[in-house]
């Protein structure tokens, strides 16, 4: 028994001196890998494809020898979970991500009634997000671990009536908003008490339920009102009935647009869509040449179309890469610290500054469609102090 015990007991020692140099074996093969996880609802209907172009750039980066990071050269790991079309998949994913993946930052989420509930999660874990699209104030404010590299719905809300206002020389506005909606209901908000600033100038809102197929009512209503413009905050599956049905109702004004229009341009070649305005944080006539070149080749290789959400994605990625080539380091915390520091980094969709918080100062874009295509009319600078 004696015997036996000791050769249980050497056993169980082996065990354990293995199981620790598999452990130490992994933190070392961890240690040189930058674990980045990317959050993007793939298999929604406004088919998300910005892992694709990250992943191309990724296997680039590596093949060329990986991520100059503290003196050493890092292998990058892009771990992708699909966020589809619901809060609680993309909760799951985040859990994912952190507990079983052990990333050190998150790429999204891309809505931001996910990033809401996800950037309050990763506070209390303090591991950094980057979402490349979610514009609700909401989702960084009051916190240090949140960022984003899109324009922020207030600053949106002042662009648009500013384009109305002073550029489309109109005063009678009318706005049709998903109130279950947060992005189109918070925009909506913010665009009216901009415009209302304004001298002389008037607002109807006009909401509607989520899943809605019929704007008769609302349309009637917008119409009585005399509005000459009519913004639609909303996204491509809904602006197509709208676009139609506001110009059967007999609605002559304008169309205007957030950027959500950018996200899928299918609608862009329907007759009633031209000359419409909205705003972007990407126009493709205003990016730098040659980061737009290495783009195109990224999307030529990857197969995925290059629009305002595959750019954003990139600059999301290559603003990671740059925080942790600032701190030498891909410390969550430290990862947080080299995102807050960054100025004047020149990406894909414009210049990007943090200026003590998660929301960039960065460029925006106003742009018009005329032939079924989206024409740069305007870029205008960074005003946010």
């Amino acid at each position: 028994m004696r015997k036996l015990t000791r050769i249980l007991s050497v056993c169980l020692a082996c065990a354990a001196v293995l199981f620790l140099a598999a452990c130490q074996q992994a933190r070392q093969e961890e240690d040189l890998e930058f674990r980045i996880g990317l959050l993007e609802p793939v298999s929604t209907p406004l088919r998300f494809t910005g892992y694709r172009l990250a992943g191309a750039r990724v296997d680039e980066l590596n093949a060329a020898g990986g991520l100059e990071v503290g003196g050493r050269k890092l292998k990058v790991r892009l771990i992708v979970v699909d966020s589809g079309g619901s809060t609680e998949q993309t909760m799951a994913g985040m859990t994912r991500l952190i507990q079983q993946e052990r990333v050190s930052a998150i790429i999204g989420p891309y809505y931001s009634r996910d990033a809401l509930p996800v950037a309050a999660a990763l506070e209390t874990l303090r591991v950094p997000m980057l979402s490349p699209s979610a514009t609700n104030p909401a989702v960084t404010k009051g916190r240090s671990f949140a960022f984003r590299v899109c324009q922020v719905d207030s600053e949106q809300g002042q662009v648009l009536a500013a384009t109305a206002y002073d550029d489309m020389k109109l005063r009678r506005a009318a706005v049709l908003f998903d109130e279950s909606d947060a992005y189109s209901a918070d925009l909506a908000g913010y665009f009216r008490t901009a415009f209302l600033a304004r001298q002389g100038a008037q607002v109807l809102l006009e909401p509607y339920q989520g899943g809605a197929k019929d704007y008769g009512a609302q349309l009637a209503r917008i119409r009585a009102f005399g509005a000459q413009v009519l913004l639609l905050p909303n996204f491509p599956p809904d602006l197509v009935p709208q676009l139609q049905q506001a110009r059967a109702a007999g609605y002559a004004g304008r169309f205007l647009g957030g950027d959500s229009w950018d996200a899928d341009h299918g609608f862009h070649s329907l007759p009633e869509a031209q000359g419409a305005l909205y705003d972007t944080d990407f126009a493709p006539a205003a990016a730098d040449a040659k980061l737009l070149a290495a783009a195109q080749e990224l999307s030529k290789r990857s197969g995925a179309a290059l629009g305002k959400n595959t750019a954003l994605t990139l600059d999301a990625l290559e603003l990671l890469f740059a925080a942790a080539r600032n701190v030498g380091s891909t410390d969550p915390v430290s990862l947080r610290s080299g995102l807050a520091g960054l100025k004047n980094v020149e990406g894909l969709t414009g210049r990007v500054s943090y200026t003590g918080g998660g929301d960039p100062e960065r460029s925006v874009f106003i742009m018009e469609i005329s032939g079924g295509k989206a024409l740069l009319r305007a870029h205008l600078q960074p005003t946010r102090k």
